[in-house]
């Protein structure tokens, strides 16, 4: 293995031992002896690679967003209707809630982190604004083909954020008393109340 692989592959390995400590530890807890520690480097091949807590933590965040923002894109099927397309999102975000949860636990520990923090706040922002430009175009195919109403669709990318992110936070917080298969529904009824489409079950 060449040198700039090795650096590549060490570095790649301390930012992952970097979200698993958070999700551990949370934020708050997360110091770099404790990185260095699940990454089985030296803390000072930590810092050749991350010079400071705050770079590494932002390549964290990073990642972090660059996966979510994969969620709804993974499996795109281009034969499906854009509203089959929107209730697929939903079971793509219960499938990572339930396999993944520590990347929505890291996520939402990043939000707090970020609210005194403009550097985070910002790629937290953009990460949001990405899936509604998303959502966007599925709308805006629903509207061509018919599907959807023009009326009121514009108002789809964010309400289907906010039912999203309120549905993650649920069943982080109280997932034995969050039905999210009822949730869905209703939620998908909502939606279709607003884009002109009748969910079906």
């Amino acid at each position: 293995m060449k040198k700039k692989e090795r650096s590549e592959k060490t570095a790649s390995a301390i930012i992952e031992a970097a979200f698993l400590t958070i999700a551990d530890h949370s934020l708050a807890h997360t110091t770099t002896a404790l990185i260095s520690g699940r990454a089985k480097v030296s803390k000072p091949l930590l810092h050749y690679h991350f010079k400071t807590k705050e770079v590494l933590l932002e390549k964290v965040l990073d990642k972090l967003l660059d996966r979510l923002l994969e969620i709804p894109m993974e499996n795109f099927n281009k034969s499906a209707s854009p509203f089959e397309e929107i209730k697929g999102i939903f079971q793509k975000y219960k499938h990572t809630i339930v396999n993944e949860p520590a990347l929505l636990v890291v996520f939402y520990d990043f939000w707090v982190y970020s609210i005194k923090r403009p550097q985070y706040l910002a790629k937290i922002s953009q990460r949001f604004l990405g899936f509604r430009s998303y959502i966007s175009q599925i709308v805006n195919d629903g509207v061509q083909k018919g599907v959807f109403s023009s009326e009121k669709s514009h108002m789809l990318p964010p309400l289907l954020l906010s039912l999203l992110e309120g549905a993650s936070l649920q069943l982080i917080s109280d997932p034995e008393a969050f039905n999210m298969d009822l949730y869905q529904y209703m939620a998908l009824d909502a939606i279709s109340s607003i884009a002109g489409k009748k969910p079906t079950a």
